[in-house]
């Protein structure tokens, strides 16, 4: 296994610009519906994530720098394909593979000391994410723990996403 920053330049007007280098939140919404086992699963999610950097943040990006975007959201609409290990336990690990659409949208400042947000650049287009989880049985609900991997792939999306998600199914 192995992981690594993804980051992309995105022409800001006269300078590059990239994605946010500080944690945010990521809030999300799913229905799912069993595939004939109690193995394999797949999930519809609509999902918002925001991220931002502080002022003055430069990342290296291959052979190029660009600031890091101030402020850096996706919405994004995606199915996915969920498989459960031990789908009757009561503590089921869990992998998923899915893809949708998504729009992205970085906001910058070209005077690096400056926090506020006067030049966005927004894109739309086909997103990928990968992910494990558990899915903890508590009577009738769950509990799910899960991280995720995702990436836009658009022109104005910076970088990708990690977020570790805490929900309750009913």
């Amino acid at each position: 296994m192995g992981g690594g920053d993804s980051r992309a330049l995105v022409d800001a007007g006269g300078f590059n610009v990239t994605g946010a280098d500080h944690a945010g939140f990521h809030v999300r919404g799913m229905a799912e519906v069993p595939l004939g086992s109690a193995a394999f699963a797949f999930r519809a999610e609509l999902f918002y994530n925001s991220l931002h950097s502080r002022p003055n943040s430069v990342a290296s990006v291959g052979s190029g720098t660009g600031a890091a975007a101030l402020s850096d959201r996706t919405l994004g609409l995606t199915g996915n394909f969920v498989a459960s290990l031990i789908p009757q336990a009561g503590v089921s690990p869990y992998f998923l593979l899915g893809a949708g659409v998504f729009g992205s949208l970085l906001g910058t400042n070209p005077d690096q000391q400056s926090s506020a947000v006067v030049v966005t650049r927004g894109g739309m287009g086909l997103g990928l994410q990968t992910g494990a989880g558990l899915r903890i049985r508590t009577g009738q609900h769950s509990l799910l723990l899960e991280w995720r991997y995702g990436q836009a792939l658009n022109n104005t999306r910076g970088v990708a996403f990690m977020p570790l998600t805490a929900g309750v199914v009913f």
